[in-house]
């Protein structure tokens, strides 16, 4: 079946290499998560997992608990690891080359810059994170990700 597949120069799905996935333990998340496995079979690109901390979420979190903010951000760090250990255990059955990042800072940013520092071929995120249900439409840092980012974004709904 592979000697059959035609790729027309240029096209997305033809080169890429290397898919991103950007999680952040939601449903939207879980169904972005299958979508970008299925590209990177297709495409036998490796997949770059990354969950972002929101630094702005744990520092008022502290402030609203009174808890120390290295704390909070340890246990931030400890839940991100799990959750990207998850997606990993689930990209198994895809046979897939994945590496895991978990990076801190507003998500949105940290998604488009590591994007553009792995020379990622495609982001793939949740058209809603886990605030993202709150409103209509398309939550906000996927937004921010396709009106910031270079890379072609696949919005999965």
């Amino acid at each position: 079946m592979e000697d059959i597949r035609y790729c027309a120069p240029g096209h997305i799905f033809c080169r890429a290499n290397k898919v991103m996935l950007a999680v952040d333990g939601s449903e939207g998340s879980a169904r972005a998560a299958k979508v970008a496995f299925e590209v990177a079979e297709l495409t036998k690109s490796k997949v770059f997992i990354l969950h972002v901390i929101n630094d702005s979420v744990v520092k008022q979190f502290s402030l609203m608990s009174e808890s120390d903010p290295q704390e909070v951000l340890i246990k931030y760090e400890s839940q991100g690891h799990k959750l990207l250990a998850g997606y990993k255990g689930a990209a198994e059955e895809y046979k897939l080359e994945v590496e895991l990042l978990l990076e801190k800072g507003s998500p949105s940013d940290r998604i488009i810059q590591v994007a553009k520092e792995r020379e990622i071929d495609l982001i793939v995120i949740g058209s809603k994170g886990m605030a993202g249900s709150l409103r209509g439409g398309v939550g906000s840092s996927a937004e921010r990700v396709v009106l910031g980012s270079e890379t072609p974004v696949l919005v999965v709904k």
